[in-house]
């Protein structure tokens, strides 16, 4: 496949880097946006071009992956997409019918939300609407789901935004342990593990009920204990409520 990037940020540079790793034989064209994350692709993989321009890049390929923040979506206005195009929309405020509003008729139109971890080829990925071609294409790096309907993709978008509070959740587990004297690297390897698991098993879980699943505990022990903590002190509603406001800020930004 012979597929073109305009915006190389940090999300289009995994995707790369993803598909580069896994050796899927594709072709990627560039934009010169970000040009030292571009050149960075290019001098790691030889099946890697920076294109002179945005116009380049979509008259070089079939696939154009939109990787674009809000400010820099007036460069698509002046860009010629053509009926073969199979357009992949992967920023977050930019939503389908404004996108084919500027880029017309394409042969695919479809929003996906890769993560950093597809540039080691795992991680989930949500496709919408259900175009198999499109499933097919990123398979092989991610763990592939459609959504029923584009609201359920900016849903997805909102709960992505609290990947950096977990890594500093874990943080502070981790420093608690590294505190009381246990090996930094066994601490993180542990607690890594145990919230692995911990994620494994709902995901296994049939129809998981995770309230349910929270309240499997020993009466008076350690997990009943830390979880009165928690919500004596807010911390738990408090995801919810950071959820709340990131939301409201996507709805705001997609109607400006």
């Amino acid at each position: 496949m012979k597929i073109g990037i305009i915006g190389t940020g940090i999300i289009a540079s995994a995707v790369v880097r993803g598909f580069c790793k896994k050796e899927t034989g594709h072709e990627f064209f560039l934009s010169p946006r970000n040009a030292n994350k571009a050149a960075a692709l290019a001098a790691e993989f030889s099946n890697v071009v920076v294109c002179f321009s945005n116009q380049e890049v979509l008259d070089a390929a079939e696939w154009i992956f939109i990787c674009l923040h809000k400010k820099d979506f007036f460069v698509l206005e002046s860009l010629q997409f053509q009926k073969l195009h199979k357009v992949v929309n992967m920023s977050a405020e930019m939503r389908l019918p404004a996108l084919k509003g500027i880029v017309g008729q394409t042969a695919i139109l479809a929003h996906v939300i890769p993560l950093p971890f597809i540039a080691e080829g795992y991680g989930p990925l949500l496709v919408f609407p259900e175009i198999a071609e499109v499933g097919a294409l990123f398979e092989p790096i991610s763990d592939v789901n459609y959504a029923s309907k584009e609201e359920d993709v900016h849903t997805m978008q909102i709960v992505t935004g609290l990947m950096s509070a977990y890594n500093m959740l874990l943080n502070e587990i981790v420093s608690f342990s590294d505190e009381r004297g246990l090996e930094h690297d066994v601490s993180v390897k542990f607690i890594c593990s145990l919230f692995t698991a911990l994620c494994k098993r709902a995901a296994y879980i049939q129809n998981c009920n995770l309230a349910e699943l929270a309240h499997e505990m020993t009466p008076g022990g350690y997990n009943e204990q830390a979880m009165n903590e928690l919500m004596k002190n807010g911390a738990i509603t408090a995801w919810r409520t950071t959820l709340d406001k990131l939301s409201l800020r996507l709805q705001q930004s997609s109607e400006e």
